[in-house]
């Protein structure tokens, strides 16, 4: 699944679709406070001018050093209410993979069936 479909659903998703389900999510790895870290893309609808971060928190192993690539596999962690502001898209993590960077970094790939 795309990291840019996973954020969406992940926050307004009201029918919890993503439950219980494994997802693999590639990006860039972004540190946050208090030693969070983010799995990370950019989403350019035009040109990098407009270019947009979309990032999913990771909970469980520690963090690669920043702007590491991987791809990530684990299952969905709700946190806020969903279908508002509150909610944001987060990961429970069972395995992170170092991968080489894409060719294009700002396409972002589907890399596992998308979850109906």
């Amino acid at each position: 699944m795309s990291l840019n479909d996973f954020s969406s659903r992940a926050v307004w998703d009201t029918d919890r679709t993503l439950k219980g389900h494994t997802v693999r999510l590639t990006g860039f790895v972004t540190p946050g406070r208090h030693g969070a870290w983010y799995v990370s893309r950019l989403v350019i609808s035009c040109c990098a001018a407009d270019a947009q971060v979309r990032k999913v928190r990771v909970h469980g192993p520690a963090a690669p050093p920043a702007d590491t690539w991987v791809t990530v596999t684990g299952t969905w962690h709700p946190t806020g209410k969903l279908g508002t502001d509150d909610a944001s898209p987060a990961l429970d993590v069972s395995t992170v993979e170092r991968v080489p960077a894409p060719k294009d970094p700002y396409h972002d790939v589907v890399v596992t069936p998308d979850i109906r």
